[in-house]
């Protein structure tokens, strides 16, 4: 029986990461409303300055990685959910303890997290536990699509890392 589970700064805490392929964003990280619609204003004018695309899929400017102002406000523009539940269902077979994770992963045509690739997992997970969690967890996450010019492109190359307490609170 899955159980649901509402997450406290406690029980999860995302961190970033970055190394030379990546580029960290918080996939539980979402903008309110009234944000939004100031972030979707400047999409089109950060597109080219934020964004390397070939073909559908973009990645950030590697450049940006220099330049953490400019870094900020294009994750802000391009890789902030519109939407995360604040709680889940936790799969049943999740093992009780602490873990740690790092993963990659995208962002579909449609706001969607896709291709989830744990890289390290520590702690009583398993690789294959850590990527069942990560995808319950953002299972309702969504983005808004990143459209620019009529077409619509997947974001690659993302990256987050967590850690975790599964513990129930009488165990």
């Amino acid at each position: 029986m899955k159980k649901l589970f509402f997450l406290f700064i406690a029980l999860v805490s995302f961190s970033s990461f970055s190394n030379e392929d990546t580029f960290s964003c918080d996939p539980k990280k979402f903008l309110s409303e009234d944000n939004l619609d100031k972030v979707l204003k400047h999409r089109d004018s950060g597109f080219n300055i934020c964004l390397n695309c070939e073909g559908d899929s973009c990645s950030f400017r590697k450049e940006l990685l220099s330049d953490q102002q400019s870094l900020s406000i294009c994750k802000r523009l391009f890789c902030t959910a519109s939407f995360a539940s604040h709680g889940f269902e936790l799969p049943a077979d999740t093992p009780r303890g602490k873990s740690s994770f790092s993963y990659n992963y995208s962002i579909s045509k449609k706001g969607k997290v896709i291709d989830i690739s744990v890289k390290k997992s520590e702690g009583v997970f398993s690789t294959k536990d850590a990527s069942k969690f990560i995808k319950a967890l953002t299972r309702k996450t969504k983005f808004t699509p990143i459209e620019f010019g009529g077409s619509y492109y997947n974001l690659i190359n993302l990256s987050s890392e967590m850690s975790i307490n599964t513990r129930l609170g009488q165990e």
